[in-house]
């Protein structure tokens, strides 16, 4: 069962984003802070081009996370699929280092070189989920988030909620 999975997994195109369609769907959450300058985030020039999407979408704010936002990194191949993607929910204000800000974040480059410690070897590989808040080391298996609209849709739920993530 597993490997037919992993199989699927493997064998799934993963289109770009289509902004209109992510304003569209979670532009209710965005906010906009005076602390955080226009060219970092969705309201003011952010990168998209053939080969990549850099893009930060400042939420709104979180009770207990307090001011975060969803940054989303693709890279594109020649066919104009996604063969890279991270999608960080982090807290954007204040800034703080990687480590501070990370809430939680899913990605596909690979971590497993040579040596990689047992520990953080997954089955979903490159497909990973840093899903521990404030500790980007630890990672488990990505199932289920590999596009920008997934990430919304599960970075909605404790926006809206106000329920403090804890890691799942």
């Amino acid at each position: 069962m597993a490997e037919n999975k992993i199989d699927q997994l493997a064998a799934k195109k993963l289109y770009p984003a289509d902004l209109n369609d992510i304003l569209e769907k979670f532009g209710h959450l965005l906010q906009v802070y005076k602390e955080l300058p226009d060219r970092d985030s969705i309201y003011g020039s952010y990168r998209r081009t053939l080969k990549c999407l850099d893009v930060l979408f400042p939420l709104k704010e979180h009770p207990i996370h307090g001011k975060t936002g969803l940054h989303a990194i693709e890279k594109y191949d020649d066919d104009g699929y996604v063969c890279r993607y991270s999608y960080s929910w982090k807290i954007i204000v204040p800034r703080q280092g990687v480590q501070l800000n990370h809430i939680s974040s899913w990605g596909n480059d690979p971590h497993n070189s040579p040596g990689t410690p047992p520990e953080f070897i997954i089955e979903t590989e490159p497909h990973h989920h840093h899903h521990v808040p404030g500790n980007r080391r630890i990672r488990k298996e990505n199932w289920d988030i590999h596009t920008l609209d997934e990430a919304f849709t599960f970075v909605k739920f404790y926006i809206e909620s106000g329920e403090e993530y804890k890691g799942r």
